[in-house]
């Protein structure tokens, strides 16, 4: 049977400022359309410009009469296609990508599981819901049958109230909590997308092929444009960048790429006046795939002025569950320090900064220690306009952004959305109102940490009340709470705390204010623990820029902390980039607030199979030895080689120990650092260096590979190629790659004297043990 070779090319068009930057809002999303019906708002894409006639591709019909809203169903009959929408701006186009969802049945025997028992499945795809709907038992067979996209998924039985493995599977990993996942594979069809490379020559981008390209679909501005290709061997395919690019400081071409019902690698390329950007210096910090980005927790980061100094008076209180002095001048001093700009990053993610309570709340009983807890981390607001008196007023707030911004650094604000504390006037004024969910289920049973059976419901804990936003008359004031900061601070983002929690309703309000207030990108960056399909689900034009790639970092974890598992590190990079896109803005982390520092999981202080909290109160996690802090340099090499935004967790670029919350709250250190800490810094700022100054490693193409203890990153942007190899055992090895490449110059210089001692030849050298080299072919 004849294949298929599909090939898209996209341009995204947004609006400009005076900087000359594409707003983030403009960039189109493609559209994965569901196996029965697909509902697209149109606001998302037209904002405020009225939808005219529509023309839907064959084998689509739409169902709404709703003229803000289609509602579609069927399958078109190509694998992309596109939807045009005329407007008084022209006619637009949003590309469809049609659904390979199979068919997936799961049996059990009696034997297996036991008599009529109350069995069900749980796992990635269902967002480990354990409320999700019990297998159906008849004649000793249970079963259940579920539309699956081709994929990777985790999953296990959950039988009477019990997590256990499926008997009839072999394949398990690691979940990173002492226990095992199985895992289910989903194929797609067998023929995989050929690689293609780029090249440009005058007005055109040439893609160069090695199958025939079948259909090519191009658009610029999101207007759909004509694209020949040559029959030749290999094939090639000529896009014309329009005149009209030339006057433009700022915008884009996008490829995908398909084979049957498979997808292929995607290309996100910037031009600038027409011309394909191929120097980084070109790009600023509005050009957000440079980002390299830095987390900060204020009340942990530096204290510069001792007078705010409040700690809450109150002896339940654990020292390391209080205030201890961080502030917005101390973030300010560490600016004008330099600090930032020796680390190399451009955007400063600063933690809550609202005003939280005054006295101690909630309580911890688990383990030797007990404690309460005051609201240092910014996370229990009672109010959302008011900066917290302890971390600084206005006028410093702004001080440190204009300062930022003048050192070329982007600020974003988290923001708490989804609850507020009791003493917040929103809850005292409204409790009676409707504008929070029950803290009590229908039987009788709390509503607490009921994180994915219902998750736009469950509260955080009984102080904190979440706000139902799926009520129009709280999401409007609440949208208005958020838009406060962008009116009064020239912010350039946020972080939003709890985005699985929160209803679209409000994501789609705010963005579309956003949209409204700023002619400029205002990068929007989730948090959400979940599957692929979830966390994508609040990423599109209208709503969210991109979330945290949690499942790659917890992916990462085990396999540089540990050495193992490298093949599940590579398959869930490949699934992140099939599901976000291969040039996303995903935020890879090496280490939040939630989490134990990665170091001291490398170190071994903290085991995989023990209760990381509990750990952090019931003793004493010290520095970590020299092993760890390679294993450290190698994860943050990782982050910098792949697709998404880079982001530190303060301190992890000097290795800060600690278990979980809140032993990973430790203050941060500025001096007195040991070599090693001053030999992790420097790594980590090369790295940042790197990335801002090699293309491939901002908007490349990215293939892996495994060969046996060595992972291969490799990135190729218009024939510029960087390969970062990783060697996860503690031996030597020879660097063999399986894929042609000349090696013409090492990219870091900074090296491990531990690691790498003695290591100057280029291209098929040894690596040592627990060590990464970055290589170039130009």
């Amino acid at each position: 049977m004849k294949k298929t070779f599909y090939l898209l090319v996209l341009s995204l068009f947004g609006l400009f400022e005076s900087d000359a930057q594409v707003a983030l809002g403009g960039l189109y999303t493609p559209v994965y359309l569901n196996p029965d019906t697909t509902e697209i708002i149109l606001r998302d894409y037209l904002a405020d410009l009225k939808p005219g006639e529509i023309h839907l591709p064959q084998g689509l019909i739409n169902e709404s009469d709703d003229e803000d809203r289609l509602l579609l169903i069927g399958n078109p009959l190509q694998k992309i296609s596109t939807l045009k929408i005329e407007t008084a701006e022209g006619e637009k186009a949003l590309v469809l990508i049609k659904s390979a969802a199979k068919e997936v049945v799961f049996t059990y025997d009696r034997d297996d599981i036991g008599k009529n028992r109350d069995a069900r499945l749980i796992g990635t795809f269902n967002n480990w819901n354990r409320e999700s709907k019990p297998m159906k038992y008849r004649r000793g067979t249970y079963s259940k049958t579920l539309r699956l996209e081709p994929g990777r998924y985790e999953y296990k039985l959950y039988v009477e109230g019990q997590e256990v493995l499926d008997p009839n599977i072999s394949q398990k990993v690691s979940n990173g909590l002492g226990s095992f996942n199985n895992v289910l594979y989903v194929e797609g069809d067998s023929i995989q997308a050929a690689p293609y490379s780029l090249a440009q020559d005058g007005d055109y981008v040439l893609v160069k092929h090695q199958q025939p390209s079948g259909q090519i679909v191009a658009l610029w501005n999101n207007s759909e444009l004509k694209v020949p290709c040559k029959k030749i061997m290999p094939p090639v395919c000529n896009i014309r960048i329009p005149e009209e690019a030339k006057s433009l400081p700022r915008s884009y071409l996008r490829i995908f790429q398909y084979l049957g019902e498979n997808k292929g690698r995607d290309q996100l390329i910037p031009l600038e006046y027409g011309k394909v950007i191929t120097d980084a210096s070109t790009l600023n910090r509005k050009d957000w795939h440079t980002a390299r980005m830095y987390f900060i927790m204020v009340d942990r980061f530096a204290n510069g002025d001792p007078k705010n100094d409040e700690p809450v008076q109150d002896s339940t209180i654990h020292p390391k569950a209080n205030y201890q002095g961080g502030d917005l001048q101390g973030i300010q001093n560490t600016l004008g320090q330099g600090y930032f700009k020796k680390l190399a990053i451009n955007s400063i993610w600063v933690s809550p900064i609202i005003q939280n309570p005054t006295d101690a709340w909630g309580y911890w009983d688990k383990g030797r220690v007990k404690s309460t807890f005051s609201g240092y981390h910014g996370y229990w607001p009672i109010s959302n306009i008011r900066i917290d008196y302890r971390f600084g007023n206005k006028a410093i707030f702004t001080g440190l952004i204009d300062s930022a911004h003048a050192q070329g650094f982007n600020v974003i604000l988290d923001y708490v959305a989804n609850h507020v504390h009791l003493q917040h006037p929103v809850y005292q004024q409204n409790k009676d109102a409707g504008w929070t969910t029950n803290l009590y289920l229908p039987d009788s049973t709390k509503n607490t940490e009921k994180w994915d059976e219902y998750r736009l419901t469950t509260w955080f804990d009984d102080h904190l009340p979440t706000l139902d936003l799926r009520k129009w008359e709280v999401v409007d004031p609440m949208v208005d709470s958020a838009m406060y900061w962008l009116k009064n601070f020239q912010l350039d983002g946020f972080r939003h705390d709890a985005t699985k929690h929160i209803d679209e309703l409000y994501w789609r309000t705010l963005t579309y204010r956003i949209r409204q207030l700023r002619d400029e990108p205002i990068y929007q960056i989730g948090e959400t623990y979940g599957s692929p399909g979830l966390i994508n689900s609040y990423i599109s034009t209208g709503m969210l820029d991109a979330q945290f790639d949690f499942n790659l970092y917890d992916a990462a974890v085990t396999t540089f902390a540990k050495s193992e598992n490298a093949e599940n590190l590579k398959a869930v990079l490949e699934a992140s980039l099939a599901t976000y896109g291969a040039n996303h803005l995903m935020g890879n982390i090496s280490g939040n607030q939630d989490r134990a520092r990665f170091i001291s999981y490398a170190n071994g202080d903290v085991r995989f199979d023990e209760d990381a909290k509990l750990a952090g109160w019931d003793r004493e996690i010290g520095a970590a030895g020299p092993k760890a802090y390679k294993r450290l340099a190698m994860l943050h090499a990782f982050n910098y080689s792949v697709p998404g935004i880079p982001c530190i967790y303060y301190g992890d670029e000097i290795g800060l120990p600690g278990a979980n919350d809140p032993d990973n709250r430790r203050m941060m250190r500025f001096d007195d650092w040991n070599e090693k800490e001053q030999l992790l810094f420097n790594q980590v700022a090369e790295l940042n260096q790197l990335r801002a100054s090699e293309m491939p490693l901002l908007y490349g193409s990215t293939e892996i590979y495994v060969e046996a203890s060595l992972l291969i990153v490799r990135r190729e942007y218009f024939g510029q190629i960087i390969i970062t190899v990783f060697n996860l055992s503690e031996e030597a090895q020879e660097i063999i790659l399986p894929f042609e490449f000349e090696a013409k110059r090492s990219l870091n210089k900074v090296r491990n004297a531990l690691v790498n001692d003695g290591m100057e030849r280029v291209g098929l050298a040894p690596i040592k043990g627990l060590s990464y080299q970055i290589f170039a072919n130009y």
